[in-house]
């Protein structure tokens, strides 16, 4: 077995600059000419996690996303407690940011992870970061983990001094082994990303401690990356039911959903379905189809969202329909949008005390059903980057069958938005 010391002095003598990677970009705008391309921002971070192989015992502390965006400017920060596993992980504090900036365009993430101690004190230190950055500029991608430390950091009694070159390994007799500065990253023609873990430990064998085999930590994770030039990114979910009252309390939680990727679905359409959803007295809804479709290019974003309900009952027969199906549209060219609600439709609908109401009920129809609620048919909400269409929402304003005053029924709903 490697000896951990003579491992550790040649990462230290080895160069401690950090990898940096690049790529010209698809399409890419000439280097100082006046149009900044537009890209989706990606980044994630987060303190520390555990687990044994796929068992997850310690999830990712002080998690934080930057989400689905293309706007510069955006930041994003959490912090937390540390963990005590001990004897394999304790941990003091954690902070955690994300951000997508300009000038250049880039996704950076930092997480840093106070007092480490790993295995009874074999691995510790005061301070661990990891450092993520993901550029373009002069029409190219580059990745960087500069920014990357380690304070006070002791492996088996050995003092690391310097952060050693991206995926040192140190061998751990009787234990496993640690990855320092473990780097993965990818590159293409239109995207780029990087993560890096600060530390990495892999227990492979039984040892003393009583640690199980295929345990691994990491401590300290940053990832960035970057994607485009994109017209935009897309973002919407579609399901068949709900049922949720004040306060959001969740009676039912949304049925058979599906959501659409920042990135689109590469134009196939995915699909989340069930046979059927029932609460006794509240609703019944029989085969449920939702679906996802969108497609980013440089110069175009579009997505379609649909929930398709064969039959649905609500409040036991005050509201029967068959053929219901919830569509919205939402794309950009990159300056401007259109919504569509366009292929929302029932093929039969009967409401009880409401004989004039067919399946070609006008978009935002409401009703005042008295003793019961308000009844919203085809509804339609738009926002100035987004569209929902909710087929069937029933807002109590009475006590009905046990639910409460304020319990919002839905059925079919499908949302879509581009930005």
């Amino acid at each position: 077995m490697t000896n951990p010391s003579k491992t550790l002095r040649v990462a230290v003598m080895a160069t401690a600059t950090l990898a940096l990677s690049t790529v010209t970009a698809l399409g890419a705008t000439p280097a100082g000419a006046a149009t900044v391309p537009h890209f989706s921002y990606q980044g994630s971070g987060y303190g520390t996690t555990a687990q044994v192989g796929t068992v997850v015992t310690s999830g990712r502390s002080a998690l934080t996303t930057l989400g689905c965006t293309d706007e510069a400017g955006v930041h994003h920060a959490n912090s937390a407690a540390g963990v005590n596993l001990a004897p394999l992980l304790t941990s003091g504090t954690v902070r955690v940011t994300t951000d997508s900036l300009a000038s250049p365009v880039r996704s950076h993430t930092t997480a840093t992870t106070q007092r480490v101690n790993l295995l009874n004190g074999l691995v510790r230190g005061d301070a661990v970061k990891a450092v993520s950055t993901t550029a373009y500029q002069s029409g190219r991608f580059a990745v960087s983990a500069v920014g990357t430390n380690v304070v006070n950091l002791m492996v088996a009694g050995v003092s690391i001094t310097a952060v050693p070159a991206p995926n040192t390994r140190i061998n751990l007799a009787g234990i496993g082994y640690l990855i320092l500065n473990q780097q993965t990253s990818t590159m293409t023609a239109t995207s780029a990303s990087l993560t890096v873990n600060a530390l990495h430990l892999y227990v492979t064998t039984t040892n003393s401690l009583g640690i199980a085999p295929n345990t691994s930590v990491i401590v300290s994770s940053a990832s960035s990356g970057l994607t485009g030039p994109v017209a935009g990114v897309l973002d919407g979910h579609s399901y068949g039911s709900s049922v949720s009252g004040l306060g959001n309390i969740v009676n039912a939680g949304r049925s058979f959903p599906e959501t659409m990727p920042c990135l689109g679905t590469g134009g196939i359409t995915r699909t989340n379905s069930g046979a059927s959803v029932a609460i006794s007295g509240v609703f019944s809804n029989q085969t449920v189809a939702d679906t996802v479709r969108g497609t980013v290019t440089a110069t175009s974003a579009s997505g379609e969202t649909t929930s398709t309900v064969q039959s649905a009952y609500v409040l036991s027969s005050l509201v029967h329909a068959t053929g219901i199906k919830a569509d919205a549209h939402a794309s950009t060219n990159g300056s401007s949008f259109a919504f569509s609600d366009t292929g929302s439709r029932f093929a039969t609908l009967t409401i009880r005390g409401f004989a004039a109401v067919n399946a070609n009920v006008a978009p935002n129809s409401r009703l005042f059903v008295a003793g019961v609620g308000t009844l919203y048919l085809h509804r339609v909400i738009r926002t100035a980057n987004s569209i929902e269409v909710r087929m069937i929402e029933l807002i109590l304003t009475s006590p009905v069958n046990g639910l409460p005053i304020g319990t919002d029924i839905r059925v079919a709903v499908a949302e879509a938005s581009a930005h």
